[in-house]
C-alpha cells in the first residue's frame, strides 16, 4: 500500500488532487467545527436566557407569598414549577445557605455547602451577589445521564419587605436569599447531536463532491495536457518530429502546447538541414578518402620504383652472370658445330651445356618475373592465408645478390607461424624496405639476423 502511494506520489495529477482534497478537508472541517460550536453556543445562550426569564418570573410570581410569609402556598408553587418539563429542580435558600423551599422535599432544611457550585461564585472571593453577571451566576454540571444548567438569582430586600409589619429585615441587608433554578440540557444536547449527525455526513459528502469535481477538472485541464506534452517530448526525443499536440486551450498550457509544436517544427527543419549536411560531408569524405587511397597507392608505387632503382645494379649484375655463361656456351657450341664432324662425346657435352644454359635462363626468368611482379601496379588486397615466412623469403631473394656483393653474413631463424590476414605485396614491400635499409646501414662484411617467432596468447 505504501509503495503504491509513493508510486502515485510521483504523478502530478495525484499530487494536485491529494492537496486539494487535504485543503477541502481542512477548510470544510474547520467550517463544520465553527458551525457546530456556534450552534452549541447559540442553544446554550437560549437555555441561559430561558433560565433567566424563568427565574425572574418565579421570583415575581412568589413575591406576594414571600411578602406575606405564605409558606404553604410557596411550597406548593415551587412543587408545581419543579414538575414542569425541562425543569430539574427549583429551590430557595437563605443567605446562610439553608434550603428553605425546594421541589425536592429531601433537601428542605439542609445547609448548602458553601464550596458547591451554586455558592462558590459568591463566596469564593466574598463578592456581593448583586455584582455578578449572568455567566458568573450560571453553571453546567452532570445529572444522571445528561447535563443540566443551574442559575442562581438573588432575592433582594425591597422596601416593601423591610417595611412590612410581619418581617424583621433591616434595610442594610441587601440580599434576603437566593433562588436556584436547574434546567435540563437534554433537549439542547439532543439538538446538538442531531445537528452533528446531519452536518458531519453533509460535510463529508461536500468534501468528496468538491474533491471529485476539482479532481476531474485537474485531470482534464492539467493532467491530460501535461501527459500529452510528456509523451510528445518522448516521441520527439526518439526522432519523431512529425508529432504534434492538438490542445486548443487559451490558457498557459495551450500556449505551452503551441510553443511545443513550433519547437518540433523547427527541430524538424534543423534535422533536415543536418541530414543534408551529413550527406554532403559523407560524399566529401568519400571523395577525400578515394584521393588519399590513390595518393597512398601512388606513394607505394613510388617506394617500389625507388626500391627497384636501388636494386637495379644488383639485379643487373645478378642477371649478367648467367647471361655471360649462356653467351660463352653458345659460342663454344657454335664453334664446334662449324667443324665437319662432331663426335658423340662432344654431343653429350653439348647436352650438358644446354642443360646449364636452360638452368641459367630459368634463373634470369625468375629474377625478371619477381621484379615485374614486385613492380606491377594493383589495388591492395587482403588475404586470410598469408605465409609471413614465405613473403620474407621472397623479399630476401630480391636482395640476395646485394647481400652477397657486400659480403654480409645472413642469419635466418624462421619459426612456425600461423597464416595471417594481410596484403602480401605491401608486406613484401615493407620487408624489402627494411632489408635494403639494413644493407645500406651496415659496412661490408657485417651481419643481418632475421628471426620469426609465434608467441602464444599475444596474437
Amino acid at each position: 500500500m505504501v509503495r503504491r502511494f509513493f508510486f502515485w506520489w510521483h504523478n502530478l495529477g495525484f499530487k494536485l488532487i491529494f492537496w486539494v482534497g487535504i485543503t477541502a478537508l481542512l477548510v470544510i472541517g474547520a467550517l463544520t467545527y465553527i458551525n457546530l460550536t456556534t450552534q452549541r453556543e447559540y442553544l446554550l445562550a437560549e437555555v441561559i436566557s430561558r433560565a433567566q426569564q424563568l427565574s425572574d418570573t418565579i421570583i415575581r410570581s412568589l413575591w406576594y407569598d414571600m411578602l406575606h410569609n405564605y409558606r404553604d402556598s410557596l411550597y406548593h408553587s415551587i412543587q408545581t414549577i419543579g414538575q414542569q418539563e425541562g425543569i430539574e429542580r427549583v429551590r430557595i435558600f437563605n443567605k446562610e445557605g439553608v434550603i428553605m423551599f425546594s421541589s425536592d422535599n429531601r433537601e428542605i432544611g439542609r445547609k448548602v455547602d458553601m464550596k458547591a457550585e451554586a455558592c462558590y461564585a459568591c463566596h469564593a472571593e466574598d463578592r456581593p451577589l448583586e455584582r455578578l453577571d449572568i455567566p458568573e451566576r450560571t453553571r453546567i454540571f452532570g445529572v444522571n445521564s445528561h447535563r443540566a444548567l443551574g442559575m442562581i438569582n438573588p432575592i433582594y430586600n425591597e422596601p416593601a419587605c423591610y417595611k412590612a409589619p410581619c418581617h424583621v429585615h433591616p434595610p442594610e441587608k441587601k440580599i434576603l436569599g437566593v433562588l436556584d433554578v436547574t434546567l435540563s440540557l437534554a433537549t439542547a444536547d439532543e439538538r446538538i447531536e442531531g445537528l452533528k449527525k446531519r452536518t458531519l455526513p453533509l460535510a463529508a459528502l461536500t468534501i468528496v463532491a468538491i474533491s471529485t469535481i476539482i479532481g476531474l477538472f485537474i485531470r482534464r485541464a492539467i493532467y491530460r495536457p501535461v501527459k500529452e506534452l510528456v509523451e510528445g517530448t518522448k516521441k520527439v526525443a526518439t526522432g519523431d518530429f512529425d508529432h504534434t499536440i492538438s490542445f486548443t486551450s487559451k490558457d498557459e498550457l495551450g500556449h505551452l502546447a503551441k510553443a511545443f509544436n513550433n519547437m518540433t517544427k523547427k527541430l524538424k527543419e534543423a534535422n533536415r538541414e543536418i541530414q543534408n549536411l551529413i550527406q554532403t560531408l559523407e560524399q566529401k569524405v568519400e571523395e577525400r578518402t578515394a584521393e588519399l587511397k590513390k595518393a597512398q597507392y601512388q606513394l607505394l608505387q613510388s617506394e617500389k620504383l625507388a626500391s627497384i632503382g636501388k636494386l637495379a645494379a644488383t639485379i643487373a649484375h645478378e642477371i649478367n652472370n648467367p647471361l655471360n655463361g649462356i653467351l660463352t656456351y653458345t659460342k663454344l657450341i657454335e664453334r664446334k658445330l662449324a667443324q665437319d664432324s662432331v663426335k658423340r662425346e662432344e654431343l653429350e657435352r653439348f647436352r650438358s651445356y644446354l642443360s646449364i644454359m636452360e638452368r641459367e635462363t630459368e634463373r634470369c626468368s625468375n629474377i625478371v618475373r619477381n621484379l615485374l611482379d614486385f613492380a606491377r601496379q594493383r589495388e591492395p588486397s587482403l588475404k586470410s592465408d598469408v605465409d609471413v615466412n614465405g613473403v620474407l623469403e621472397e623479399a630476401l631473394s630480391l636482395v640476395a645478390n646485394q647481400i652477397a656483393l657486400q659480403e654480409i653474413q645472413l642469419e635466418k631463424s624462421f619459426g612456425k607461424l600461423p597464416p595471417i590476414m594481410a596484403d602480401p605485396m605491401q608486406l613484401r614491400q615493407a620487408f624489402l624496405n627494411i632489408l635494403i635499409n639494413s644493407c645500406e646501414a651496415i659496412q661490408d662484411g657485417g651481419r643481418i639476423r632475421i628471426a620469426t617467432e609465434y608467441l602464444e596468447g599475444e596474437g
